[in-house]
């Protein structure tokens, strides 16, 4: 019994030195704590007042009306305008029909007349897809690295758009010793138009190529060739232009053609009326552009209604209106070679569409990024 007692005695007292011991251990962390509580405290503050001080700061980030007020300066529209024309002078620029006429004859011994190199300095795209008989094609930063050109009579071929930077690239390649280059007005139709015309063996054949056709263009490139010194000359067959606000359009009221008919047709009857009419505003247009010294262009806006049937019977009004006499000698004029006539792709509620969303783009890509609301 005494050894029973001395055992439970025994572990008694190891029960209570182990609590006394696990005591000693909280009163020195507690002491230990007391010690680095003030130190604590004050991070657990600091980071605090700091935590303030950028919910402070990002406060205008996490607040719906600061959005609202963003929203409301959203800046105007721009509305592309047409720059002032270029005048095109003979040192840059030559006639399709000139080119034409020195493609075709027959080169001479020294000392008479050589044919020119053409080059294509059109978009790689273009070149690929529609590439120009005989032709080089070169991108046109190119140009003067090409020293074999030096010395040679260089035609320039670009799209029948793009007049100030063909004139700009003229005139650096002339300072650079290209003394030679020049570019043909109206671009790649109207060398082409030209090239078929001098080929023709008959009447008919000239006749065809001689006739105005109506080429399709995106808004995009519109746009772009407004800045390119094209002064066009705008047959509107859009009801949607007609009551568009004056600071949307393009070019100045002297330059647009408005075609209308009278209120009483409708369907068929209509459209065989406006398709005349805009026949002969084309070709009073392309008169117009006769004696003209710079570069013109005539554009047709439709409505996005209007799709290439349509089309396709306005091209043929033109080619009607436009065409030569079917006797005699035929010719094609300097005016109906670089006066091209386009469709705009989409009608004027594309142009508007995409006037407005390249203005949204150029917004979005000005505005700084939000800072995130609240903390990860």
């Amino acid at each position: 019994m005494t050894g029973a007692f001395q055992k439970h005695s025994g572990n008694a007292l190891r029960q209570a030195i182990s609590r006394v011991g696990l005591m000693g251990l909280v009163l020195c962390s507690f002491a230990s704590f007391a010690q680095t509580a003030p130190s604590i405290a004050l991070e657990v503050q600091q980071i605090s007042q700091a935590g303030n001080h950028a919910g402070q700061a990002q406060d205008w980030s996490c607040q719906t009306k600061n959005y609202v007020a963003q929203d409301r300066q959203t800046k105007a529209v721009y509305w592309p305008k047409q720059v002032q024309a270029l005048s095109l002078n003979n040192a840059c620029w030559v006639g399709a029909e000139q080119v034409a006429e020195a493609m075709t004859s027959i080169t001479t011994s020294a000392g008479g007349t050589a044919k020119p190199v053409l080059v294509d300095v059109r978009p790689h795209s273009l070149q690929k897809s529609a590439p120009v008989a005989n032709a080089l094609q070169l991108e046109i930063t190119d140009l003067a690295n090409k020293k074999f050109l030096q010395q040679e009579p260089v035609v320039l071929i670009g799209t029948g758009l793009d007049y100030i930077t063909l004139s700009q690239t003229c005139q650096q390649l002339h300072q650079q010793g290209f003394s030679k280059v020049q570019a043909v007005r109206g671009g790649v139709k109207a060398l082409r138009t030209a090239l078929a015309v001098k080929q023709s063996t008959n009447q008919q054949t000239t006749a065809a190529a001689h006739r105005t056709s109506l080429q399709i263009i995106e808004a995009n490139d519109w746009i772009a060739s407004l800045g390119q010194g094209v002064q066009w000359t705008v047959i509107s067959i859009s009801g949607a232009l007609q009551y568009a606000p004056a600071e949307h359009l393009p070019v100045p009221v002297q330059q647009l053609v408005t075609v209308r008919v009278d209120g009483k047709s409708n369907g068929k009857d209509r459209d065989e009326k406006l398709i005349a009419a805009a026949g002969r505003a084309v070709n009073d247009a392309v008169k117009k552009h006769m004696n003209s010294s710079g570069a013109q262009a005539i554009v047709v806006i439709p409505d996005a209604s209007m799709g290439d049937a349509f089309r396709l019977q306005l091209e043929h009004a033109f080619s009607q209106a436009t065409a030569p006499a079917q006797t005699g000698n035929v010719a094609a004029s300097p005016a109906s070679l670089t006066t091209a006539t386009y469709w705009l792709q989409g009608g004027w509620q594309g142009y508007e569409q995409q006037v407005t969303q390249t203005a949204a783009i150029q917004q979005t890509a000005s505005h700084r990024l939000q800072v995130p609301c609240g903390r990860i």
